[in-house]
């Protein structure tokens, strides 16, 4: 009988990591859909799933990341190039959220987003986050907090449970997000 393996514990960058690679495939999902399928109901949904998935990441840079680099850094601080513009972000969620489902402009909107973004994305893990672990900054115990949010934000918020399953494997957003969501 084999022992049980014990999960393996994330710290903050290992999460942010995951919530990265998540994004990445959503937005290489949208593209091969909008190649190939003209289903606006397929479209609306991946779009949904997007949105939550950004909506997500950006919660937890700002909630917990962001703050605590600005702290670990303060006697170097970092520049605001070394951060995501969730502005811009939020914007084009809010503009997605606006256009019918299966509007062909949604595409000129998710490209902006992956500029938006797939920079920051790429930077990161030799940017802002090796600068973080050389300072000192305790990866493990913030981990620990994002996860006890999204632990607690998974049992109040469907919306949350969406972004961290895959396309279709739950309902509609519910509101009471604390951004601004796609067609929520």
């Amino acid at each position: 009988m084999r022992p049980k393996c014990l999960p393996r514990a994330r710290d903050a960058l290992d999460q942010l990591l995951l919530e990265h690679g998540r994004v990445r495939a959503l937005l290489r999902q949208y593209e091969r859909v909008r190649l190939v399928d003209e289903r606006a109901a397929d479209r609306a949904a991946l779009l949904d799933s997007l949105c939550d998935a950004l909506t997500l990441l950006a919660h937890l840079e700002e909630r917990f990341f962001y703050p605590a680099a600005w702290q670990v850094l303060r006697d170097n601080p970092p520049t605001p190039a070394d951060f995501c513009d969730h502005a811009q972000l939020r914007s084009l969620i809010a503009q997605l959220d606006e256009m019918p489902p299966g509007d062909r402009a949604c595409d000129a909107l998710v490209a902006d987003m992956d500029g938006c973004v797939v920079p920051w994305m790429n930077a990161a893990p030799g940017g802002l986050f090796l600068a973080v672990r050389l300072a000192g900054l305790d990866t493990l115990a913030l981990g620990r907090h994002m996860a006890q949010w999204r632990r607690e934000q998974q049992a109040q918020t469907p919306v949350l449970r969406r972004a961290t399953h895959p396309v279709g494997s739950t309902g509609l957003a519910a509101s009471g997000w604390p951004q601004p969501l796609c067609r929520g």
